[in-house]
């Protein structure tokens, strides 16, 4: 899709932006990042060169949305030999959207904060029933949209057939529903509509009145899920993460937080790094002799495995700024006679968070703080204090040198993880 009434220019260049050398960029290179990016798949094309989800400004093209930081960057690689990374910019998003805009492609933008607010009221305004002598509301629609989050952040379809959100979505509703409360996926299949962030197609117009019967969507397997407005808007982790909040403050108070994310595929959420939980099933079982003592070396297993390549750079920076110091318990540790401490992302990189790796969202952290504020145990208050989510620790300032700026959008992300799993934390 290109701007309307400029015919692209193999030869056109955008006027030079002093400091940035986006100038260098022509056509054919946003071209190239744009291939790329569709052959990587979008979170291995960002985790490769280094940037997070885009929170405004996206290029489209050919009905495809790009990260547009992202594709200038790797594009100014094509142009210059030199990828570059997000702290590589001087300018903001709007610079970079300038740039796209004057090589002739079509860079959109909403007003984010205000679509997610009225995303985040109609959350907390579903027209949820309420069964004979139990006042609590239903939870089959807000289980339902949870299920749908999972799918939103996982890239898969905006559109579910009615078989599959059938078998998958009603035993939820058996699972985490009201108790006595029947299990009736087809309700919140129908009845979401009335939020205005779902749709039904392919229930024909004169069936589809009054809500259809069972029997009509199994005949007719009809498509549900978010509207195209409302998958957007979920594209971006900082919203996605509010809207969980929000469903499960509002509707799902007394729910098991981590049994529920576990079924429904957002397990993610209740971590804010990539700690892995212990299970029976990655441990493999030994020769023992008869006290159960281990006879001979441990056995070892062949593994393949996905990592996300971060920036050592800025690690080492972080680590040098702090000295080496965690800054919430201000340890000091050795190791080998040398300095040891960790670079903690404040907004986890891999998926769901997608968060950057830059200066702004690191920490310093000994390995025992790293631990507890990856486990969500930790957090620091919207005043700069670090308290426990179970209230079992005195509150402290988060230390901080005045060269190592933090993000604090990224410090309440954080916290509003917290807040998910423990409701402990406020404010933010």
């Amino acid at each position: 899709m290109i701007a309307a009434g400029r015919v692209p220019d193999s030869s056109y260049r955008p006027t030079s932006l002093p400091g940035m050398g986006l100038g260098d960029i022509r056509y054919e290179h946003v071209i190239a990042a744009t291939e790329e990016f569709r052959r990587l798949g979008r979170d291995k094309f960002l985790r490769t060169y280094g940037f997070g989800r885009a929170m405004s400004y996206e290029l489209v093209l050919d009905g495809r949305r790009y990260d547009s930081k992202a594709i200038a960057g790797v594009a100014h690689g094509y142009a210059t030999g030199v990828f570059w990374k997000a702290r590589d910019f001087s300018g903001g998003a709007a610079t970079v959207a300038r740039c796209l805009r004057e090589l002739g492609f079509v860079v959109e933008t909403g007003e984010p904060s205000s679509n997610r607010a009225a995303l985040l009221a109609r959350l907390r305004n579903l027209k949820v029933s309420r069964g004979p002598g139990n006042p609590a509301p239903s939870r089959h629609q807000p289980l339902s949209l949870l299920w749908a989050i999972s799918r939103a952040a996982d890239e898969r379809p905006r559109l579910t057939p009615w078989p599959t959100f059938r078998d998958e979505v009603g035993p939820l509703l058996v699972e985490f529903g009201l108790p006595n409360a029947k299990a009736t996926p087809e309700y919140p299949f129908w009845h979401l509509q009335g939020s205005e962030l779902w749709e039904v197609r392919g229930i024909p117009a004169e069936l589809a009145k009054r809500m259809p019967t069972t029997g009509t969507f199994n005949e007719h397997h009809p498509q549900a899920g978010f509207t195209a407005e409302t998958a957007d808007l979920l594209r971006d982790p900082v919203t996605r993460l509010e809207a969980i909040a929000t469903i499960c403050e509002t509707y799902l108070e007394d729910v098991d937080r981590q049994a529920l994310f576990a079924r429904t595929g957002l397990s993610g959420y209740t971590t804010a790094g990539d700690l892995l939980s212990p299970s029976e099933d990655d441990s493999a079982d030994g020769a023992t002799d008869e006290y159960g003592r281990a006879i001979g070396p441990a056995p070892r297993r062949d593994a393949t495995r996905s990592v996300i390549v971060r920036d050592e750079t800025l690690a080492r920076k972080v680590k040098e700024l702090e000295d080496n110091r965690c800054q919430i318990c201000d340890t000091t540790l050795r190791y080998l006679n040398r300095p040891y401490s960790q670079a903690a992302h404040i907004r986890g990189l891999g998926s769901p968070h997608h968060g950057p790796d830059e200066l702004q969202n690191l920490l310093c952290l000994c390995p025992n703080c790293h631990v507890l504020f990856d486990g969500l145990e930790i957090y620091v208050d919207s005043d700069g204090l670090v308290r426990g989510t179970r209230d079992d620790r005195d509150p402290r300032p988060l230390r901080r040198d005045p060269r190592h700026p933090v993000d604090e959008a990224h410090i309440a992300y954080h916290r509003t993880l917290c807040t998910l799993t423990a409701r402990k934390p406020e404010g933010g």
